[in-house]
């Protein structure tokens, strides 16, 4: 079981400050968190940092171990980033690609222990169609199906996710995210997930972090953190949050704010 802390979290690069002031201790396990906000606000680079693979001020802590400090094989057994772009990949076929990623963190587990593993998670995400393809001659949403095998065949303690539904449609969509949601039950683990579609993210996460520029704007629960002046103040659109017959809410956007109007371009 793990928890992760952020305190006075800074991500800059240069002089560009991408995010500051970032403080949250809402992660804890059995969650699932959105990570929200309009392009260009650095949730990409959340996660990346959050991952290891960016330098940041503050503290970033796992179980209470500052994640500078972590090993790299520690972190890769304990924390698992799936990108938001993926390489074209290689000729190697999707089986030896989700075994390489296991063996990675793994490497005491015998070849049948492992094997064993690879095929449940292809059959969970139901892609064993998919398992001797080569990598390179996949569209972009089967890498991301993948990816997302690479990721969930470690069993990792936190899941950190870049847009991993952005290039599936929408029955790929939900399967996948209902996937996350049954190991992040099974396991008791914690999954932060980027997503632009405010809906998915209503229905699936237990709570939103929404990120405005170069900060956090709001977090809590889905109906609570996507308020009509968060949604405002964060997209610049007049949006309402309604509940359908089944208890869920989601979000209507009935136009854009006046703020929404394009600024000039100008040389700068």
């Amino acid at each position: 079981m793990t928890y992760l802390q952020i305190e006075d979290l800074e991500i800059a690069y240069g002089k560009n400050t991408i995010l500051r002031d970032v403080t949250l201790s809402c992660f804890k396990p059995g969650t699932i968190t959105g990570i929200l906000g309009p392009n260009g606000v650095g949730k990409s680079s959340f996660l990346r940092t959050l991952a290891g693979l960016a330098p940041y001020r503050g503290s970033i802590q796992y179980d209470e171990t500052e994640n500078r400090t972590l090993g790299h094989g520690e972190r890769a057994r304990k924390v698992s980033y799936l990108p938001q772009t993926l390489p074209q990949g290689t000729n190697l076929v999707a089986y030896e690609s989700v075994i390489s990623a296991c063996r990675a963190v793994r490497p005491d587990l015998p070849r049948h222990i492992v094997e064993t593993m690879t095929e449940a998670v292809f059959d969970r995400l139901n892609i064993r169609h998919l398992a001797f393809q080569p990598m390179n001659s996949m569209s972009g949403g089967q890498r991301q199906m993948i990816g997302l095998a690479q990721i969930i065949v470690r069993k990792p303690d936190v899941m950190l996710l870049d847009e991993p539904t952005s290039a599936l449609d929408l029955r790929w969509q939900l399967g996948v995210l209902d996937v996350v949601r049954n190991l992040v039950d099974e396991q008791n683990g914690i999954a932060l997930i980027a997503l632009h579609d405010i809906n998915l993210a209503m229905r699936h996460c237990d709570q939103i972090v929404l990120f405005g520029e170069n900060s956090v704007l709001s977090h809590g629960v889905p109906e609570h953190a996507m308020s009509p002046d968060m949604l405002s103040r964060a997209y610049h659109v007049k949006g309402r949050i309604e509940t359908c017959s089944q208890g869920t809410h989601f979000v209507i956007v009935d136009g854009l704010t006046n703020k929404a109007t394009p600024e000039p371009i100008t040389n700068r």
